[in-house]
């Protein structure tokens, strides 16, 4: 590989304990002839690069450059494009982030996130770095967002053992998840499981609902909940894990509808208008 020697490799595969920050994931599509694949193949070598090993760093940047770090003390994990601009014809700049194990003094590596901006000159047919990766800031985190899930609901209760049987049949492969879902919903079960064992931790819904209302609910009525979860894997060791789930009564029992895609956010429709 051009973008870690072996070494380095070795080195990243027996460091990957530590836990990674996500880099952030753009929804925005890019181009085919625009070079986001070659600027992030271009960071990870200039990040892995070491007294011992260039990286391959003449592949994207002829010029090369000659590091001083000690092999293994920089070690690159995953990458994302966040941006690529096009200041003139021929010529990118891509922002990348970068997910990287950097070593500490106390030998431990600890996980960071890091952003910086390439400048390529080329085409779909080829392109060159124009100088080494530049550090920048990375986009800023906003603060907590608030969740309109404002009822607590049972985990034992009506709404609570859906749920989780829900849960257990889809990421734990046990019990027939059928029974969990609406006729016609299209959810299947993870495979093979993600986790031997769950655990329902929180629930909470939007809508409330009076003493003993959830445990007889007319057909067709919708819920939205939030649930937060443990997954136990095969050793014991815990995922936690949020779930958004739209749930309709039938039948005189909760039943899972979907999965949504993200959860209501407090002063934003539960349902968006019609034409959205």
């Amino acid at each position: 590989m051009i973008v870690a020697s072996p070494l380095a490799v070795i080195v990243g595969l027996v460091m990957l304990r530590p836990t990674v920050p996500a880099a952030p994931q753009p929804e925005q599509q890019f181009g085919t002839d625009e070079p986001q694949g070659w600027a992030e193949m271009y960071v990870r070598s200039w990040l892995s690069a070491n007294r011992d090993d260039s990286a391959g760093l003449e592949t994207f940047y002829p010029a090369g450059m000659k590091s001083t770090r000690p092999v293994g003390t920089q070690i690159p994990v995953d990458t994302s494009t966040l941006s690529v601009v096009s200041p003139r014809p021929g010529a990118w700049s891509v922002l990348v982030a970068a997910n990287v194990l950097v070593q500490q003094p106390d030998g431990k590596h600890r996980a960071r996130l890091a952003c910086a901006e390439v400048s390529l000159v080329g085409s779909a047919g080829g392109y060159v770095a124009a100088a080494l990766p530049a550090p920048v800031a990375c986009p800023r985190t906003l603060p907590a967002v608030d969740l309109d899930y404002l009822e607590s609901a049972e985990l034992n209760g009506p709404i609570g053992q859906s749920v989780h049987g829900f849960l257990i049949a889809y990421l734990a492969g046990r019990g027939e998840l059928n029974r969990y879902i609406a006729p016609g919903t299209n959810i299947g079960a993870i495979v093979p499981p993600l986790y031997a064992e769950v655990q329902l931790l929180e629930l909470r819904t939007h809508e409330s609902f009076e003493p003993g209302q959830a445990a007889r609910p007319l057909d067709g009525t919708e819920v939205h909940a939030t649930a937060r979860a443990w997954g136990y894997d095969a050793l014991g060791q815990v995922t936690t894990i949020d779930y958004a789930l739209t749930l309709v009564a039938r039948a005189g029992r909760w039943e899972v509808s979907r999965i949504d895609p993200a959860p209501l956010l407090a002063g934003a429709p539960a349902t968006p208008p019609a034409g959205e």
